[in-house]
């Protein structure tokens, strides 16, 4: 065990200096654990039926028990309630999205000796828990792979979906959150969220078992097409497909395409990077902000296994909605603002306009087709940003924090005897109006109104101009920060907080006496 401190203690002073590079690995961890689905127990799965019980909010339970190997002292119970707390959050999360017709008693017993590394007690395999899905939770320390959590499911009943999940935490990752960092801390919960929907069904290996509204497997859920060159899984299941048809405005969309590229970790279990991104079931953790979208949602009605889900819980996402077939289905054009030209746009505002980006591919993106993504060290809303320094300040007018958003500019103090510079992104306190139809930009003391997209606007006493945003409309739309990231005792949905049992207030700070 001393041995396994002293690996902690030298994993954090090597990561320290390594940014939040999360990278799901579901698919290895399905392929490390492989279970089998089985069949309900046929007379509890009838009397279920008949009684037609009233849909719940969905109840998630868990064990922790593996943790307790770890020595006890303070450094570990720390790391414990950091787990425990965005496993809280997350479930939270999703009694509020999801009502489900509950499962038998029996239908709850676990059936094995085992899941992932946990050892099941006897009582859980006797006593069905009261619950829709109980989770075993346990960790490792991987230090070849970059993952934060990973999760699958240990008990699948035909039918009616998961009942018994495992999500594995990381250590040497982990390890290196701190307790102060609510944006991490935030990234961490979305990572958690992401992994639950995992378990939850958004599997390529448990379409198969979906079922659609006559309560059978669905003939055919996917096709394969060639996409810009590679052949692509495409999810035809019909709740997607209507979503995914309005999304893009492509009545003709043979479905929806999922992730095909990347190895077994990734590949054909995520939504495809290349046509939208930010969104909670991509393959990589958004660095800004990510959005638990329509797709998701119509995803998990689609399965078949739950009675409903919360549709006021959707997040509108922006990225390449509305720009046609043409966006799905062939090259990534540069005309359009949700693809660069490295050559033009480097350094230029991401698309959801979250601070100053490289023009560049990810691992997931599709040949040719390249992204502005925000550098992590330039985040608008990030009080740590390397723009924060007096020297932008007083020189391009910035200003860094959560009400904070890029705009493209070549802003330069009348002070300062030197050409315009060229555009950039830089960061500047906004406010859009009450109908989202214009945009107040601070720059310092002096403001602007945009009012008209793409305008070129000077300001007192600054060389240069600040470009409005392309949409106005679609920007003042844009998911904005929670206030103080919910202070790392909530999850942000549309713009609020919501916080853990025991916290409430804007962010969660305010400490409650139960």
């Amino acid at each position: 065990m001393k041995q396994f401190l002293i690996i902690l203690y030298l994993i954090s002073c090597i990561i320290s200096f390594r940014l939040l590079k999360h990278k799901c690995v579901h698919d290895q961890m399905k392929q490390k654990y492989k279970y089998k689905s089985i069949p309900p127990d046929m007379e509890s799965l009838d009397i279920r039926n008949l009684q037609n019980k009233t849909p719940r909010n969905m109840v998630i339970t868990y064990d922790m028990s593996y943790f307790s190997r770890l020595p006890s002292h303070d450094s570990n119970k720390q790391l414990i309630g950091l787990c425990e707390n965005a496993l809280q959050l997350a479930i939270d999360y999703f009694s509020r999205l999801i009502k489900i017709i509950p499962k038998s008693e029996v239908n709850m017993r676990y059936k094995s000796s085992k899941c992932g590394n946990v050892v099941v007690p006897q009582i859980d395999k006797t006593n069905g828990k009261n619950s829709d899905l109980h989770l075993y939770i346990q960790y490792e320390m991987d230090l070849d792979s970059q993952y934060y959590a990973s999760a699958t499911w240990c008990q699948f009943l035909d039918g009616q979906g998961p009942s018994h999940g495992l999500i594995n935490f990381n250590f040497a990752e982990i390890v290196n959150i701190e307790l102060t960092d609510y944006i991490e801390y935030k990234n961490l919960i979305e990572i958690i969220i992401h992994e639950i929907t995992h378990i939850l069904g958004f599997s390529d290996d448990d379409m198969p078992k979906w079922i659609n509204s006559k309560g059978t497997p669905y003939s055919k859920p996917t096709i394969t097409q060639k996409i810009r060159g590679i052949d692509t899984l495409l999810l035809i299941t019909p709740h997607v497909l209507e979503f995914a048809r309005k999304y893009f405005n492509c009545p003709t969309l043979p479905g929806m395409p999922l992730q095909n590229l990347g190895n077994q970790s990734s590949k054909n279990s995520h939504w495809e990077n290349t046509i939208i991104q930010n969104e909670y079931m991509n393959a990589s953790v958004s660095m800004t902000q990510a959005y638990f979208s329509g797709f998701t949602t119509n995803l998990l009605r689609d399965t078949g296994f739950y009675a409903q889900i919360d549709e006021s819980m959707e997040e509108q996402m922006f990225y390449g909605k509305g720009k046609g077939c043409e966006h799905v289905l062939s090259q990534c054009r540069t005309s359009t603002r949700e693809f660069c030209d490295p050559k033009t746009d480097e350094k230029l505002c991401d698309f959801y306009h979250n601070g100053l980006a490289t023009c560049t591919t990810s691992q997931f993106n599709d040949p040719g087709c390249n992204n502005l993504y925000t550098k992590p060290e330039y985040k608008c809303w990030d009080v740590n940003s390397d723009l924060n320094q007096n020297q932008f300040i007083e020189r391009n007018g910035i200003y860094i924090g959560t009400d904070s958003r890029c705009f493209n500019s070549n802003l330069l103090s009348k002070k300062i005897q030197k050409k315009n510079e060229r555009m950039v992104g830089y960061c500047f306190k906004y406010e859009c109006n009450a109908n989202g139809q214009q945009v107040t930009i601070h720059i310092q003391k002096e403001k602007i109104v945009c009012r008209n997209n793409k305008e070129k606007m000077t300001v007192q006493n600054y060389q240069g101009y600040i470009e409005c945003p392309e949409n106005i409309q679609e920007f003042c739309g844009f998911k904005k920060i929670c206030p103080n990231f919910c202070s790392g005792k909530g999850f942000c949905q549309k713009n609020k907080c919501y916080c853990i049992k025991g916290f409430s207030g804007e962010d969660c700070s305010k400490k409650q006496k139960l």
